[in-house]
């Protein structure tokens, strides 16, 4: 009966000790980490986007890959001072390939450009591109009206 007793207590012990091994466990550390928020210009969050972060000592090997998460934020933390290159692609090719400075003593300031820059350039390409088509088509039609005046 001793005997019994004493194996069960041991097996007892041995399995809560054997299941704590298999824990997960975590720690949250705060003001250390570098987000990035990806968007597109017309504000849709680029969620669940393959993305690549390269640290600066070693641009060919990736530091971190993954996705995006359903806001769009890549979080990744440096372990050196540079330009981080964070790269993210997405099946359309559309894509997003920004270096982010990183100081010494952590995050830096944010090389992204802000909404107001991004939805000036939304609007003027396209009234770039019309411009360009008229510009083309007003050259064609002075060459087209001197050659018929020529005859």
């Amino acid at each position: 009966m001793t005997r019994a007793l004493c194996l069960a207590v041991t097996l007892l012990l041995a399995s809560v000790t054997a299941a704590r091994a298999h824990e997960v466990l975590h720690t949250v550390e705060r003001g250390k980490a570098v987000a990035v928020k990806v968007y597109f210009a017309d504000g849709e969050v680029a969620a669940y986007r393959e993305y690549q972060v390269f640290s600066p000592a070693d641009a060919r090997i990736p530091y971190q890959k993954g996705r995006t998460d359903r806001s769009g934020y890549i979080a990744f933390m440096p372990d050196a001072p540079g330009a981080w290159r964070v790269v993210v692609t997405d099946d359309t090719g559309h894509g997003l390939d920004v270096n982010v400075d990183v100081a010494a003593n952590g995050a830096g300031p944010s090389e992204g450009k802000d909404a107001a820059v991004s939805s000036w350039a939304f609007v003027l390409r396209p009234i770039m591109g019309a411009a360009v088509i008229v510009v083309i088509f007003v050259v064609l039609f002075f060459v087209y009206r001197r050659k018929g005046s020529g005859k």
